[in-house]
């Protein structure tokens, strides 16, 4: 085998062991606590059931900026593995954002059906054939 080859199979070696890494370590992990932490404990549990409860159907990819204070914050939960991933964290804010501010949406939603509508049928008028 040569030296190339060798490397590459290493390489796929070490991506299946860092799949399967991640696939493990894919669920929020254990909650350690002291004693006199127990009264905490479930407000931990809660946080810990809401960030599951957030991040069960994330299946869009969006990219955002965030300026280095917000970035450190999100890092820091990561560090302490509240969280898996910066997509995570950043996944769970956006969800609750929205959550904390349902009454903006509950606001805004009748207008942009109402606009949604207005677009489709101008362009049903725009695709009828023109009778000149």
């Amino acid at each position: 085998m040569h030296i190339k080859e060798s490397a590459s199979v290493m390489k796929e070696g070490e991506r299946a062991k860092e799949s399967k890494r991640e696939a493990k370590n894919s669920e929020i992990g254990v909650i350690c606590a002291c004693p006199e932490d127990l009264p905490n404990l479930q407000n931990v549990q809660q946080i810990v059931q809401s960030i599951r409860t957030a991040l069960k159907e994330r299946g869009n990819v969006i990219m955002t900026r965030l300026n280095d204070e917000d970035l450190e914050k999100v890092d820091a939960l990561v560090e302490v593995e509240l969280f898996k991933s910066r997509s995570e964290a950043v996944a769970y804010f956006i969800h609750e954002g929205i959550k904390a501010r349902e009454d903006l949406f509950e606001k805004v939603t009748p207008t942009v059906e109402r606009i949604r509508q207005l677009k489709k049928e101008a362009r049903a008028t725009l695709e009828k054939p023109s009778k000149s």
